[in-house]
Formats: structure tokens, C-alpha cells, sequence
């Protein structure tokens, strides 16, 4: 009794910890690492921000404030008039073709077949890749004169092809170049979402007598939607950062043809040593990828997700 009597003062005597309790252990220890990473993000971006207002250029003895100038001098200037067409051209070929491909072939091996395993696990390899190599490597391939794209098609007697020399063919060579490195994701992604989807209204429709097209156009692709949004949000995000191919390909060249935004304040700011005009370049483009994203949004066949 008197052992039972001890245990249930002892017991008695601790507090229960309530969920709220709990919740601000959880904050306290993770806010040492929030703040980190907060002031990490936050500060550049609030900085370079500030910059976008100032005439920022190394060369000068003092950064005068020059207001809503730089931004002014963007939208006049022929260069980012160029680059953004550039930018627009790309986001959307990589985009469709990417999504359209990554679709196709995540249908094609969602099964058990034989070899399909190790199919999926050569998907995670291109994405791994660092952008750095995907544009040294394809920087040889397409190389005039000892790439193996232009022997390959010597071989075959065909024309050379001036992959990075001509303004249009440089502009598809950056685009062959992501759409080989980014295709696999939305495949993987693709796939995934197939393979959570409901099995019944597959399988109802089939034993209804629904074609395979049919059963995809009508009940797959619907289901699949909020993938879809998300792949599409992932990407037009991404090619928006897209710098390191492009610059170890062509530099943006030849003139100018394949200068992505993201280039073109690279070249301002290390170049030209103008860096608030170099950050006033990254939030237009900034807000025209919000733009894209809120248009995308509003379309109705994905609103409804």
C-alpha cells in the first residue's frame, strides 16, 4: 500500500505537457535554423531589391538614387527586348515539350514489364546531373568541327548542321539541351502520379468498352491535373533560372540569339558593372514569371484543380 501510495504521488506529481506546449518546444528548437535560412533568403532579396533603385555601377564613386530608372531603361533597351523573346520562346518550347513527352512516356512504362525497373532508375540520371556538365557536354556535341552530332550525321550523308554559329539553331541547341535534362523529372513525376491514381474508373471504363485513348483523354489526364499544375508551376519557375547551359554553350551568342533574361543581367552586372540595372532586369523578370504562373492559374480545364 505505502508502495502504491509513493507511485501515485510521484505519478501525480508530473505536469502533462498539453499539444500547445508541445507546439512551442517545437518552434523554440526550430527557430534558431528558420531564422538562419529566413535571413539567408530574405536579405539578398531585399538587397538587391534596393539596388534595382540606385545607379549602382562600380566605375562611379557614389550610387545616386535614380528612382524607377533602371526599370525604365529596361523595357527601352533592344538587348532585353531581345532576351525576353528569347526568354518566352524557350519557356515555352522546353515547357511542351517536356510535359507533352514526360506524359507519353510515363504512360508507356507504368507497368510491370520486364526491363521497365531499371528503365526508371536511368530516368534519375540526367536530372542529377549538374547543369554545369549538361552544357559542357553539349557544348562538344554540337561542336562544328569534332562534335559527334555533325559526324554522326556525316555518316549518315547528310548535311552539317551549324548548331551554336546559327542564331536559330543555337536557340533549338539550348532547348535540345534542357529538354534532355528535365524531361526525365516530369516523367518520374508524371509517373508517380500515375500510380496513385483510383484504379475503379479505369477499370470500369475498360469493361465498358472504352479504347485506351478514350480511358486516357477522358478519365487519366482529368485525374492527373493537379500533377500537371504542378509540373507546369515547376518549370516555368525553373526555366526562368535557367543560366548555366546557356552561358557554357554560347554565352547568349551569337548575337544575342539565345540571351535568356538571366543572361542578360549577368552581362549588365559583370560586364557592364551596372548592378542596379542588373537587379532591376531580375525582378521584371520576376514579376513576369508571377504573371505566367497567375495566367496558368486562371486557365478553367486547370483552375478546377
Amino acid at each position: 500500500m505505502a508502495d502504491a501510495a509513493v507511485a501515485l504521488n510521484q505519478s501525480g506529481g508530473r505536469r502533462r505537457r498539453g499539444p500547445l506546449t508541445s507546439a512551442w518546444t517545437g518552434y523554440v528548437l526550430a527557430g534558431p535554423a528558420l531564422i538562419v535560412m529566413i535571413a539567408i533568403f530574405l536579405y539578398p532579396l531585399g538587397y538587391s531589391f534596393v539596388m534595382s533603385f540606385f545607379r549602382w555601377d562600380l566605375s562611379a564613386p557614389s550610387a545616386p538614387f535614380i528612382g524607377l530608372n533602371n526599370y525604365k531603361e529596361t523595357f527601352a533597351s533592344p538587348l532585353f527586348q531581345q532576351s525576353l523573346r528569347n526568354q518566352l520562346v524557350f519557356t515555352a518550347a522546353t515547357i511542351a515539350v517536356e510535359v507533352t513527352a514526360g506524359m507519353g512516356v510515363a504512360v508507356l512504362i507504368n507497368g510491370e514489364m520486364r526491363g521497365l525497373r531499371a528503365a526508371r532508375t536511368l530516368l534519375l540520371i540526367p536530372p542529377m546531373i549538374a547543369p554545369a556538365v549538361v552544357g559542357l557536354n553539349f557544348r562538344w556535341l554540337f561542336n562544328s568541327q569534332y562534335g559527334f552530332i555533325d559526324a554522326l550525321l556525316a555518316d549518315l550523308h547528310l548535311p552539317a548542321i551549324p548548331w551554336l554559329s546559327d542564331p536559330n539553331w543555337a536557340l533549338a541547341s539550348i532547348i535540345i539541351a534542357d529538354v534532355w535534362q528535365n524531361t526525365p523529372l516530369m516523367v518520374l513525376l508524371f509517373l508517380a502520379g500515375l500510380q496513385s491514381l483510383p484504379q475503379e474508373p479505369l477499370e470500369a471504363a475498360s469493361v465498358d468498352g472504352a479504347s485506351p485513348w478514350q480511358i486516357f483523354w477522358n478519365i487519366t489526364l482529368p485525374l492527373m491535373r493537379p500533377v500537371i499544375v504542378i509540373a507546369l508551376m515547376l518549370r516555368i519557375i525553373d526555366t526562368f533560372r535557367t543560366f548555366d547551359v546557356v552561358w557554357l554553350m554560347t554565352q547568349g551568342g551569337p548575337g544575342g540569339a539565345t540571351s535568356l533574361v538571366t543572361v542578360h543581367a549577368y552581362l549588365l552586372a559583370f560586364q557592364g558593372v551596372d548592378f542596379g540595372h542588373a537587379a532591376a532586369v531580375s525582378y521584371i523578370a520576376l514579376v513576369i514569371s508571377l504573371l505566367l504562373l497567375g495566367i496558368l492559374y486562371g486557365l478553367p480545364w486547370l483552375r478546377e484543380t
